[in-house]
């Protein structure tokens, strides 16, 4: 695997015809160049500029050349729970699916399932993943191999509170391990207001700040979490969190269906990054989350999976086009999330909190980019490649997935996974084995 990934990494690539897409707000350009060389963009043009001379020169025509998609709240492992748990509310589901499950998973059922999880995401065109799980070292050492960018934020809860200390100096220790990986950060995920108290989350706060750690919370994912917080504390959840100082700059903040008026104020003061999940909340039940009003509030909107176990799947262009028409729908306005805005959601607006450089094919930008084919017909007859793109595009249009000028999957194979390997190993952590 690292042979092949090396090999591939000191290819000076040349994509030629593409219909190039730079970044969400830019117009694409048809019949363009791009030439990657040391893992970043190295020139955009109609012709090649002389001296560029390439390893290798991919033909895109018929194709749309673009930034690569951004997965910023999913739990990896939890691929291996795929359907498991179907049909109940959020808390029954934690209380009788997720928290037994993962009381039996070990670093090793973690590594598999985050590489299983890694697959699917590069196979979905998705270059960056913020991940919030046990085992990180795990995860990490996933994402790493795979060649995927990962922000990944280990959870921490009140379950784990006698080990606090020691569970605090692990993640530092984690954080100086991976200090110099071009592709993975570290950050710290207090799991939500309900499973953490004052000390964990004071804690949380103080090591953040010290360490510049990206912080990764669910918040307010149910109308009973707002409530009962409301009920226990006088205050939201994400008010809570704020008077500990969690709500940053660098804070991710999965879900955010049930924020206040007062909340999204708040968000947009502190300058935090809503996470939107809409399949999930969907799904689990626990309704829409109010997208256009943080947009109008001036709050940066990522998008996120969350878990394969209550989606089911990693697939950004699913999540994009489902916010874009809930937003319109529940509101009865069809101008709403346009498609910049959805793609901006889905490849930029992650990266002020997460630290990273996402979603700009610029000259010295990383390389991180999909090939997208727009020879199907529901790619026809072209007339607007942006609404294209978030209403009719699928997943398997990706034929080509690149993280810092490494090609990690090209018409159906996958460079850096042993994919026969994987599945021959997934059998041993079916949850009824485990």
């Amino acid at each position: 695997m690292s042979a092949v990934r090396c090999s591939i990494c000191k290819m000076r690539i040349l994509f030629k015809h593409a219909l190039f897409l730079p970044c969400a707000d830019a117009q694409p350009q048809a019949d363009m160049c791009v030439g990657v060389s040391n893992g970043v963009v190295a020139f955009v043009g109609a012709q090649p500029p002389e001296g560029f001379d390439p390893d290798r020169q991919i033909d895109c025509h018929g194709a749309l050349l673009m930034p690569g998609l951004v997965n910023a709240h999913t739990h990896s492992p939890l691929s291996l729970l795929r359907s498991g748990g179907e049909g109940l509310p959020l808390q029954n589901w934690l209380e009788q699916v997720i928290w037994p499950y993962e009381a039996r998973h070990t670093a090793e059922s973690c590594y598999w399932g985050a590489l299983l999880n890694a697959a699917e995401c590069i196979r979905s065109g998705i270059t960056c993943v913020c991940d919030m799980y046990i085992h990180p070292q795990s995860v990490a050492r996933a994402m790493s191999e795979a060649g995927l960018r990962a922000l990944v934020t280990p959870t921490v809860t009140d379950a784990l509170l006698e080990e606090i200390p020691n569970l605090l100096t692990q993640i530092l220790h984690l954080r100086e391990q991976w200090a110099n990986h071009p592709l993975i950060r570290i950050g710290i995920a207090p799991h939500a207001v309900y499973t953490c108290g004052d000390r964990l989350l004071s804690a949380v706060a103080k090591l953040a700040e010290r360490y510049d750690l990206p912080i990764h919370v669910h918040v307010s994912e149910t109308a009973r979490e707002q409530q009962d917080c409301l009920s226990q504390h006088g205050v939201t959840p994400l008010a809570r969190l704020d008077s500990f100082g969690l709500i940053t700059p660098h804070t991710l903040m999965a879900h955010c269906v049930w924020l206040s008026s007062s909340d999204i104020d708040l968000a947009a003061q502190r300058g935090a990054t809503v996470v939107h999940c809409p399949r999930s909340n969907l799904k689990l039940g626990s309704g829409i989350a109010p997208a256009e009003d943080f947009l109008r509030a001036g709050i940066s909107v990522a998008l996120g999976t969350d878990s394969s176990a209550s989606n089911n799947s990693q697939d950004i262009l699913e999540e994009m086009r489902f916010a874009s028409l809930l937003q319109k729908g529940t509101r009865g306005d069809p101008a709403l999330l346009s498609p910049a805005q959805s793609l901006a959601m889905a490849t930029s607006a992650a990266g002020p909190a997460t630290g990273f450089s996402l979603g700009h094919l610029a000259i010295q930008e990383p390389a991180d980019l999909i090939l997208v084919s727009r020879r199907e017909p529901h790619w026809q007859p072209g007339l607007n490649s942006q609404a294209d793109l978030l209403y009719a595009a699928s997943a398997s249009d990706v034929v080509l997935t690149m993280v810092n000028g490494v090609i990690l999957y090209e018409n159906g194979v996958h460079n850096t996974i042993d994919m026969e390997r994987l599945y021959r190993t997934l059998p041993r952590f079916h949850p009824s084995v485990m």
